[in-house]
């Protein structure tokens, strides 16, 4: 695949006709302009729904690493399950998670004590997000995975390349003023004099 094209994978395989939901994933202990940059993407997630390709969104946080003890922690995958769900996508389309995402092995004494026991701990970008298809022949709860933003191309023959939810949203909305010659965007242009 070249990598111009690379972008265009999530967002071309969108078309109105499907029923694609957006989750984007955020962390909970992000600083305060990483907040602000979330609540900007939640608005374009927004302007995407009412305007664009997408059915729906929704943005929670990154579900916690391993199951609680309570039911309804039980109904959603931990951190690690969706993690390598998103791994999967990735290697059927010969792409990586990497850097974005990343597995470390971590001691299990606290204090750093030496100890033959380790444990694999994912780390998670601060905003991610991943585009379902509802499976109507398996059923209307069904969703198949259909792509996830950050993730990484590369080859033999030219440097990896990572695509960012913001040059993702940016494709999407470029794709949609296309279509649209009556966007919101060349209406602005009008009331400003422009051309």
């Amino acid at each position: 695949m070249p990598v111009s094209s690379g972008a265009d994978f999530p967002t071309n395989t969108i078309d109105r006709a499907e029923n694609i939901q957006v989750d984007c994933y955020v962390r909970s202990d992000v600083p305060a302009p990483v907040a602000e940059t979330i609540n900007a993407l939640t608005k374009r997630l927004q302007q995407l729904c009412d305007h664009g390709p997408i059915s729906d969104f929704q943005v929670s946080q990154w579900p916690p690493e391993h199951h609680g003890v309570t039911k309804t922690d039980e109904m959603r995958p931990t951190r690690d399950e969706l993690v390598a769900e998103f791994e999967q996508w990735a290697e059927q389309h010969d792409y990586t998670l990497e850097p974005a995402f990343r597995r470390n092995e971590i001691p299990s004494s606290p204090l750093g004590l030496e100890s033959n026991e380790t444990h694999e701990r994912v780390r998670v970008p601060f905003v991610a997000i991943a585009l379902y298809e509802a499976d109507t022949e398996n059923g209307p709860d069904t969703e198949a995975l259909r792509g996830v933003v950050p993730y990484t191309e590369g080859s033999d023959t030219v440097e990896d390349r990572t695509y960012t939810v913001q040059e993702w949203l940016s494709t999407l909305e470029a794709k949609e003023c296309e279509k649209s010659p009556d966007s919101q965007y060349d209406q602005a242009a009008a009331l400003e004099g422009a051309p």
